[in-house]
């Protein structure tokens, strides 16, 4: 049996189309309702969406704890699954409502954006949720027997009031296993995985490569399965945090809740083995793609941006050499390709810079990622014929791109 208490969510996003009502107690909820043999939701939601939320609970068979209905459910608005979301109504404008209230022998509690839980329970999982306002879990009153906190390196770093450009995940997260007096602190590090860390033992956890990947609730999942097996199931840290990474993939790969018993066996994913240089020594992606409007400028400028908080160096014709002359602006791109690792190209529009970039790469061995969502097969013919990746999804294609630079 376990409870959880988080957020119930409007979810929507344009690329890939979803359109949910699920939020992180939702997700974890739903996620875990054929893993657990009973599984508790309490949460907020706005009456217009009580009934949805009833009729999520009866169909993927999960229950519904104590539900304080407010009078609107907050929105998240997505461009694609790694964008910054719109949020409705505005964070400054979301009334906060009285607390909720949960004691139990197992609990998630997830943080909130609308209100805030105590809860008190023998085994608890906390997953702060709120890089806005990050609490710490004791703050509220809160109290568990059995401490697990799961957060991201910028959670970390305000809930240990940590500056910025401290991003040494074994250091944030002692720091935050201290002061929160907790028995395990996963840290949440993007493409490298997880750190697991306990008052005797450090692990890394990995990710795994999938071919598609949609990240909404991705960190929902990561909780909510490392709390089923750590508590429900009586696993260590450890095996909890490798099940919940790959329960995470195949989340993340097919967009299937609630998760399946067997899928342990049907998520058959390898583990991403990056090189022992990265992150010390990162390696760098060329980024193709024309910046002749608009659009495709901020296609350019969001590759960019997801590239670079992975971690690595980003060689982008648009930022680092700008528009000219030909004879100035062609030395200088092939210059910074030459010297790259990697190549991310956009590709739609077939612009021919960007077609003669990927010869010129696949002609040097340099691997190749395209994204490319406007072109037909036959267009594709010697992109497909020259072993370039070719991916239709932009965020897959990001993390196709991140996955492979790691390996190199």
């Amino acid at each position: 049996m376990i409870h959880i208490v988080g957020g119930t969510y409007l979810e929507n996003c344009l690329e890939p189309p979803w359109n949910n009502l699920f939020g992180s107690g939702g997700r974890a909820a739903s996620a875990l309702s054929h893993l657990n043999e009973a599984v508790y939701l309490t949460t907020y939601v706005g009456e217009n969406e009580k009934q949805r939320l009833e009729h999520l609970a009866t169909t993927l068979d999960f229950q519904l704890g104590d539900i304080k209905l407010t009078p609107q459910t907050i929105s998240f608005n997505y461009h694609h699954c790694l964008s910054d979301p719109l949020i409705e109504p505005p964070i400054p404008k979301i009334a906060k409502n009285s607390k909720l209230s949960v004691n139990a022998q197992n609990i998630i509690r997830y943080g909130f954006l609308e209100g805030d839980a105590v809860v008190h329970g023998e085994k608890v999982t906390y997953d702060p949720q709120n890089e806005y306002n990050s609490e710490l879990f004791r703050a509220n009153g809160s109290t568990a027997e059995k401490l697990a906190i799961i957060a991201n390196i910028s959670e970390c770093q305000k809930l240990t009031d940590s500056p910025r450009d401290l991003f040494d995940a074994e250091i944030l997260g002692n720091k935050l296993r201290e002061k929160e007096a907790a028995d395990i602190v996963v840290v949440k590090q993007g493409g490298l995985g997880a750190l697991v860390i306990t008052d005797s033992e450090i692990q890394s956890v990995p990710i795994y490569q999938t071919t598609r990947v949609f990240s909404i609730g991705s960190g929902d999942i990561f909780t909510a399965v490392f709390a089923h097996f750590w508590a429900s199931c009586n696993k260590n840290p450890f095996e909890s945090a490798h099940l919940a990474s790959l329960a995470t993939a195949y989340y993340c790969d097919t967009r299937r809740l609630p998760l399946p018993v067997d899928f342990k066996t049907l998520a058959s994913y390898q583990p991403i083995k990056r090189k022992n240089e990265f992150p010390n020594k990162p390696k760098q992606i060329y980024l193709a793609g024309p910046f002749f409007s608009m659009a495709e400028r901020w296609i350019i400028d969001e590759a960019r941006k997801y590239l670079r908080e992975e971690g690595f160096n980003v060689f982008s014709p648009f930022h680092d050499v700008g528009y000219g002359k030909a004879e100035k602006v062609a030395p200088a791109d092939i210059d910074g390709l030459i010297r790259s690792d990697i190549v991310f190209a956009v590709l739609d529009n077939l612009d021919a810079g960007t077609i003669f970039e990927i010869g010129y790469a696949r002609s040097l061995n340099k691997p190749v990622i395209v994204f490319v969502q406007s072109a037909s097969e036959k267009d594709l013919t010697m992109i497909q014929g020259t072993g370039c990746q070719i991916v239709n999804d932009f965020v897959s294609a990001i993390y196709q791109t991140v996955w492979a630079t790691m390996q190199i």
